[in-house]
């Protein structure tokens, strides 16, 4: 047998469960829809890309800077979406390079 354990799905709950095995000296695989987008709803279509926008909405704007630097601060003030998605793929781009890593790292093959 090539694999002790084949997760399926390479959310959270499967990267942890995949690499508390292969920690365990099991010979460990994960599977996903998509080898290139690793990290499940989570990381592509839910709490990260939704994190990811309110907070290049907040830097952008000045939100929190204007505390930091009072009136100097010079705000965007025109936020466009090619400014939103552009930051997060930025975020998704690594965040996929640190699943990807820790996985090789662990010894975890991915399909």
């Amino acid at each position: 047998m090539r694999y002790d354990l084949i997760v399926i799905g390479s959310g959270p709950a499967g990267q942890k469960g995949a690499i508390a095995a292969a920690k365990l000296e099991k010979r460990v695989a994960i599977i996903d829809r998509s080898h290139s987008q690793v990290g499940g709803v989570c990381l592509h279509t839910g709490t990260i890309p939704s994190k990811t926008m309110r907070e290049a909405i907040m830097h952008l704007t000045g939100f929190r800077q204007r505390n930091v630097y009072g009136e100097r601060y010079r705000e965007k003030r025109h936020i466009k979406m090619a400014d939103l998605r552009r930051q997060i793929a930025y975020v998704l781009d690594h965040e996929v390079a640190v699943i990807h890593d820790q996985l090789d790292r662990n010894g975890v093959d991915s399909y």
